[in-house]
């Protein structure tokens, strides 16, 4: 009796009867029989076939990234390269921020600190061409440099101690009292840029011609500092005469008996302030020495403008105090160098 076969689900099949096409063996070829050619295309013919891709350009870039790129490179030149990129980096935020990462390393270790002429600041950090480059630029008012002041503060030194470097006595070591109700003493934390600002503005502003003061400054541009030329040569108006006060109290005039200002700026000076001005400014003979002011003139040009004061003063158009800033700039310059300054 034969047996009964049993489908058992899982067991080898039979093979079948044809195979697959992949395991069928190829037909013979016949010798005789031309190969097919294979299709030749050009170089030029298969990249001119290929969807084209716009390569990624600079200007392209989110402004995020354009604005880290701006402020690590330092590189005035990069939103001057293209109109696009200069949209990008025109926001207000971001030329705030541009300007307290030129003055970070200055301000990190000086802030609130007063200086005078003997204080050492050979290791002061910052780049000073950048720290000038930036300051020349035309959004850089009194109000931006101040909310960045503000801004840096609240972030970096909220809980510092801050003094004002208005002098606290004369050269004979006589107290000075100040008209002013802002607390100048010194005080920690609670740091009002604005306020600070303009409560020694004012005091300054009060002062006599040439007032007899010890020296008084911060630290808050780099000792090699460049300050715009049109700052120091003037005419100044108010927003010019705040911004060049604001350079004198971060320390920059210490530096008028080098070589970072050329003579004919000096003559510049000395013409709008005083000779020239219909009014002589009594705040440039508190901000400016009068000594280093003249130094460096041609001696036949101080020689003349020497003799324009005395005509001025012979003349008799102006008032009491006015008179009193002619003097003082005359005995000034009496005493300068007559050696001119080599331009750098």
């Amino acid at each position: 009796m034969g047996l009964t076969p049993i489908r058992i689900r899982g067991k080898r099949k039979a093979p079948s009867g044809s195979k697959p096409s992949k395991l069928r063996p190829n037909p013979p070829m016949d010798d005789n029989e031309p190969s097919p050619k294979k299709m030749k295309r050009s170089l030029s013919n298969v990249i001119a076939s290929r969807p084209l891709r716009g390569r990624p350009t600079l200007q392209s870039l989110p402004t995020e990234v354009l604005e880290i790129i701006f402020l690590y490179s330092g590189s005035l030149s990069l939103p001057r390269s293209s109109s696009i990129i200069g949209a990008k980096l025109s926001g207000r935020a971001t030329l705030l921020r541009h300007f307290m990462w030129t003055f970070h390393d200055t301000w990190i270790d000086w802030f609130g600190i007063p200086v005078d002429c003997n204080t050492p600041r050979e290791n002061v950090g910052g780049d000073p061409r950048l720290q000038s480059e930036v300051f020349e630029l035309p959004w850089v008012k009194i109000d931006f440099i101040l909310q960045a002041q503000q801004t840096w503060a609240d972030t970096h030194a909220k809980d510092r101690y801050y003094e004002h470097c208005l002098p606290k006595t004369d050269s004979d070591k006589r107290p000075l009292t100040h008209t002013s109700d802002h607390p100048i003493q010194g005080h920690k934390g609670g740091f009002n840029a604005r306020q600070c600002f303009e409560a020694d503005y004012q005091v300054v502003s009060s002062w006599e011609p040439t007032k007899d003061v010890d020296c008084w400054a911060q630290c808050d541009v780099h000792p090699d500092f460049r300050a715009p030329r049109s700052l120091i040569t003037g005419p100044w108006d108010e927003e010019k005469l705040r911004r060049l006060f604001w350079l004198r109290r971060a320390g920059w005039a210490f530096h008028w008996d080098g070589e970072s200002v050329d003579w004919e700026s000096r003559l510049e000076c000395l013409r709008n302030a005083f000779i020239d001005a219909p009014v002589p400014s009594v705040l440039i003979t508190n901000l400016l020495d009068l000594l280093h002011l003249g130094q460096g003139l041609p001696t036949d040009i101080l020689q003349k403008e020497r003799r324009r004061i005395e005509q001025r003063l012979e003349w008799g158009g102006d008032d009491a105090i006015g008179r009193e800033v002619l003097h003082h700039v005359h005995s000034g310059t009496e005493l300068c160098d007559e050696a001119p300054l080599h331009r750098r």
